[in-house]
C-alpha cells in the first residue's frame, strides 16, 4: 500500500477516481491543504466536471471555489473511514473556504463514491 499523498498514492489514485460514474451534475475546483504529513505540508488539487472526477494531481490550483485545510492526521481519519467529511466540517477539524454548501451538500456524492473506491 501506498502511503497517502505521496507521489505513487496520487498516480494509482487519479486513474482510479477518474474511472468512477458520475455521481450528480457538480462542478468544483478544490484545493486541499494538508499539514502534518511525512514529507511536510501537502496541497493538491480536485477538479470535479458532470460529478467525475476529472484532475487529482499535487500542487495549487489558481481560483479554486473551494479550499479545505487539516492536518495529515484528519485526513486520515476522514480516508481511512474515522470520521466523514461532513463532522470533520462541523467539529471544525477540516476548515472549508469558500463556496460551504457546494462542498458540504452539492459534493457529498462524489465525496462518498471516492471514498468508497479508495477503501476497497
Amino acid at each position: 500500500m501506498t502511503l497517502p499523498l505521496s507521489t505513487e498514492w496520487f498516480a494509482t489514485t487519479a486513474p482510479l477516481l477518474g474511472g468512477l460514474s458520475s455521481a450528480g451534475s457538480v462542478d468544483a475546483i478544490m484545493q486541499y491543504v494538508v499539514a502534518s504529513t511525512p514529507e511536510g505540508k501537502v496541497t493538491f488539487h480536485v477538479v470535479v466536471a458532470g460529478g467525475v472526477v476529472t484532475e487529482l494531481a499535487p500542487g495549487k490550483v489558481d481560483a479554486p471555489d473551494i479550499v479545505v485545510s487539516c492536518t495529515y492526521e484528519q485526513f486520515l481519519d476522514v480516508l481511512e473511514g474515522r470520521k466523514t467529511a461532513d463532522v470533520a466540517f462541523m467539529d471544525a477539524s477540516w476548515k472549508v473556504e469558500g463556496d460551504h454548501k457546494r462542498w458540504l451538500i452539492d459534493l457529498r456524492p462524489v465525496r462518498e463514491a471516492a471514498l468508497e473506491a479508495l477503501s476497497v
